[in-house]
């Protein structure tokens, strides 16, 4: 009995005895890190995990080392590093991390962000760096690994992205951080709008224009936008819609005025092709509804170009804008004679030549402003060879 006593206990010494030892024989984390023995601190990270895997402040030592040795990298190399801390983050959350690790993972995610964040802003602005915008890029998609859900960081790789050309890029981005983005994200759509214009998509463009949802009125660069996608998507009526009520409200706006006169002026053309077919059609009721349209669209149109001019008599381009308006007007009245009813072919044979005097006139001045401009030289010259056949042709 004495004997089976005193062995059991020395059983139980010797089980003791290994756990101290097993307990002496580990290596201290913090001094391996002391000593930049960073790989030797994460195997015995590793270790520890392995037997126990349900310890969430060795995750989280695990991913400081990790951000640690992304800081001494080139920023290129970082996003190795950057996942194994994100990922080392959701691990000790994941095994049961209190509130206190939590508000320290919390802390030291936003930190590595912002570090990373702001080292992209410094380069993305600053026009002595060679190849700026790539490599701002690199340190907004490193800023994006710890936190992806950072719409800023998405918005400002997407500019990255754009003044490199790089537009689908661009596109996918800020799409990315509509996932992330408030109830109301004006200004992504705003951007995801210009880019698609830019990349050549006016359709899309207008769509994510219209989704901003906001006052077009208070908003002059999103309404110009939306304008011009309508414009380059050939949908005049839209963008005369639109420039109608910012004329109304702006009224002293020389520039709303000239794009809206232009955007009638592409209206009244439709209205004089259809004026073409109706004739053609012999349809009596038809034209007489048409010319009157076109008439009345027309005149809005001369009238808003003229009040452009009015007010910025200094710009070349809104004087230009009205030679180009009298010429092209010129033009369709004068493809009409060949399919006209013959009592209107001679109302609108003068209406063609009145507004080829017109045309003269302005193209004039142009010429006086840019005598070396060939364009308007070579306009004038047949503005005034068909002039003359017309006045060669009445005199006989």
């Amino acid at each position: 009995m004495t004997i089976s006593n005193f062995t059991r206990l020395t059983g139980l010494l010797l089980v003791a005895g290994f756990f101290i030892s097993c307990s002496t024989s580990k290596v201290n984390i913090d001094e391996l890190l002391a000593n930049e023995k960073y790989q030797e601190a994460i195997t015995e990270i590793d270790n520890r995990l392995a037997e126990n895997p349900e310890q969430p402040s060795l995750y989280i030592q695990k991913a400081t080392i990790n951000a640690d040795l992304a800081h001494q990298a080139d920023p290129e190399l970082r996003a190795e590093f950057y996942n194994n801390t994100a990922d080392n983050f959701e691990l000790a959350v994941e095994y049961g991390a209190d509130a206190s690790q939590v508000s320290v993972i919390d802390s030291l995610r936003q930190q590595y962000w912002k570090t990373e964040h702001n080292a992209g802003l410094r380069i993305s602005e600053n026009e002595d760096i060679s190849e700026r915008y790539q490599r701002a890029a690199i340190h907004f998609r490193n800023a994006l690994i710890l936190q992806e859900d950072a719409v800023s960081s998405y918005k400002n790789l997407s500019i990255a992205q754009f003044n490199e050309g790089d537009l689908d890029d661009a596109i996918q981005t800020l799409e990315t951080a509509l996932n992330y983005a408030d109830e109301e994200p004006v200004e992504i759509y705003e951007n995801l709008g210009y880019l698609h214009l830019e990349k050549g998509d006016p359709e899309q463009a207008a769509a994510y224009y219209e989704q901003a949802n906001t006052n077009m009125q208070e908003d002059m660069n999103l309404a110009f936008g939306l304008i011009n996608a309508y414009i380059s998507d050939g949908n005049s009526e839209r963008a005369a819609d639109m420039l109608e009520n910012l004329v109304a409200e702006y009224p002293n706006n020389a520039n709303l005025r000239n794009v809206y006169g232009t955007q009638l002026y592409q209206i009244t053309s439709g209205i004089l092709q259809d004026l073409k077919q109706a004739y053609s059609s012999n349809d009596t009721m038809l034209v007489e509804q048409i010319k009157f349209e076109a008439e009345g669209m027309g005149d809005e149109a001369e009238t808003q170009l003229i009040e452009a001019f009015k007010r910025d008599t200094s710009n070349t381009e809104y004087l230009e804008s009205l030679a180009v308006f009298y010429n092209n007007l010129s033009a369709q009245y004068l493809s009409l004679l060949p399919v006209a009813f013959e009592n209107d072919r001679a109302s609108l044979e003068s209406k063609a030549y009145t507004l080829i005097n017109f045309a003269i006139d302005y193209y004039e001045k142009l010429v006086v402003i840019d005598p070396n401009n060939e364009e308007y030289t070579d306009k004038l010259s047949v503005l005034k060879t068909l002039k003359n056949r017309k006045t060669a042709s009445a005199d006989n």
